[in-house]
């Protein structure tokens, strides 16, 4: 017996995106609505946000989600993306 198979789907390959960012002030409240709300978007597998290095790492599918997307996100939460 032969398994059946679905269409050919592209398999993606999750990637992960460190962003540098500011106003984090806020502490544990400010980590806490970053990974709420970024964990919610179609695509994004896992977020962690450390305050101490003021970074935020998003592990995401490049198919489903763009990184600007990402980056226009944080900057509506009131963060700026640093270089």
């Amino acid at each position: 017996m032969t398994a059946l198979t679905g269409p050919n789907i592209r398999d993606h390959q999750n990637t992960s995106k460190t962003f540098k960012i500011g106003g984090l002030q806020g502490g544990q409240h400010d980590k806490q609505e970053i990974e709420t709300y970024l964990s919610q978007i179609d695509g994004v597998d896992q977020v962690k946000v450390n305050l101490e290095e003021g970074s935020v790492t998003v592990d995401f599918d490049p198919g489903v989600i763009h990184t600007d997307y990402l980056r226009g996100t944080l900057r509506s939460l009131g963060h700026d993306i640093l270089v």
